[in-house]
């Protein structure tokens, strides 16, 4: 298993945001994370992905125990977080250096790997554009390839087609079917049900922070 998730619990003053969760990831699949807003899902993928720490439990990613070494994790792992992480007034070009700048990625084989996602999601044309100009749709795409430019083993998406028109969806999931075709394993939180059916492999349902 690359992921193996153990009695995990998250508190945030009163509310138990996530209740002694248990569940496991193989390699190469895509995993749904399946639940209503506010059942846990965006928690759990925090605590998997080492932006916050557990109250309890134990999360073992790839053989390492992320709560203990959680920096030799973060540089095998992508994520592609609820709320976007690319800068609205420099060009999706200069996103992608500074992600790639983020994993000491030589420039040459960054602008390599940059060129090579840009045009495989479709938006190589307007890399040179400022990000506060590009649709919703080609925002999500810019923020899987700045996910992408390390060549992580596992991909954690939180609710990555959220907002989007049903055609950028289609493209979205088309992009991830692709992905895991090259081998990669895919972590993905989702509302959707007709989603989780589309793409996913296996799923696990939480809700009220209890799977």
């Amino acid at each position: 298993m690359l992921i193996e998730v153990k009695n995990l619990s998250k508190r945030f003053g009163n509310i138990q945001a996530v209740d002694n969760i248990n569940f496991s990831v193989k390699k190469g699949e895509i995993f749904g994370f399946l639940g209503p807003n506010g059942a846990g899902k965006t928690t759990t993928v925090r605590m998997l992905t080492g932006i916050i720490k557990p109250d309890n439990g134990q999360i073992n990613i790839l053989g390492q125990d992320m709560t203990k070494d959680p920096i030799k994790v973060k540089e095998k792992i992508g994520v592609v977080p609820e709320t976007s992480n690319a800068y609205l007034d420099i060009t999706g070009w200069e996103n992608m250096m500074l992600t790639a700048g983020l994993y000491d990625i030589p420039k040459k084989h960054a602008s390599k790997r940059s060129k090579e996602l840009l045009e495989d999601f479709d938006i190589y044309n307007r890399r040179n554009h400022k990000v506060k100009g590009y649709s919703k749709g080609m925002k999500q795409r810019l923020i899987l390839c700045m996910a992408l430019i390390h060549n992580p083993l596992i991909l954690f998406l939180d609710e990555p087609t959220s907002g989007l028109d049903v055609q950028s969806s289609i493209k979205i999931i088309e992009k991830l079917k692709r992905i895991k075709k090259e081998g990669k394993t895919i972590f993905l939180t989702t509302h959707n049900m007709w989603e989780a059916e589309k793409l996913c492999d296996r799923i696990a349902i939480i809700n009220k922070g209890k799977i």
